[in-house]
């Protein structure tokens, strides 16, 4: 009887701890958070390597193009990946972990519907109030976030609008110049 009392006490030792892959979909947003609040993830490529590895810019990407995605080459696909990731992380990553002093994050209840799921959250900060909704897919190496919507305006379908404006006005070069535009000047900030 004392050997099994032992080897309870001593099995949390051998479990491994749970990967951010292996997360459910409201505790990988949490994590999100954590990581985020300790210092500029830009700073850090181990932690930015650990935030980026929960969201599927590939998916993302994707579903900002839409339908333009089938008109694309694999070399294009792969630019425009590669741009989305870059604005994302150099727009949000520097500035999450002031923002997120003195928030407080409450949860509502995640809808999962087979490898989809949204998380919805309302985000008080300074007695303001926004609600923000994560939505995830899941594929063979967990769940990922592919997009977030804040007061219900989404930044997969914001982008989406911007892109497909630069396509009728400019084409597909008119998309390269807005969104190498857009990295210089955040790399200028930088």
């Amino acid at each position: 009887m004392k050997l099994f009392f032992t080897l309870l006490l001593l099995l949390p030792v051998f479990v491994k701890a749970q990967t951010a892959s292996e997360m459910a979909p409201e505790a990988l947003i949490q994590n999100i958070f954590t990581l985020a609040q300790k210092e500029n993830p830009l700073n850090n490529s181990k932690l930015k390597s650990e935030l980026d590895g929960n969201f599927d810019f590939k998916q993302m990407s994707l579903n900002i193009l839409g339908t333009e995605a089938k008109k694309r080459s694999a070399n294009d696909l792969q630019w425009f990946e590669t741009s989305i990731k870059e604005i994302i992380t150099k727009t949000v990553y520097p500035k999450a972990p002031e923002f997120l002093k003195g928030v407080k994050i409450t949860y509502g209840s995640t809808l999962v519907d087979g490898n989809k799921a949204t998380v919805p959250s309302t985000v008080a900060k300074k007695g303001e109030k926004t609600d923000v909704s994560y939505s995830l897919v899941k594929n063979g190496s967990g769940w990922k976030v592919i997009d977030v919507s804040i007061d219900e305006e989404s930044w997969v379908k914001t982008i989406n609008d911007k892109m497909n404006k630069a396509l009728k006005e400019k084409g597909w070069n008119g998309v390269k110049e807005l969104l190498n535009n857009r990295i210089k000047a955040l790399n200028k900030k930088a």
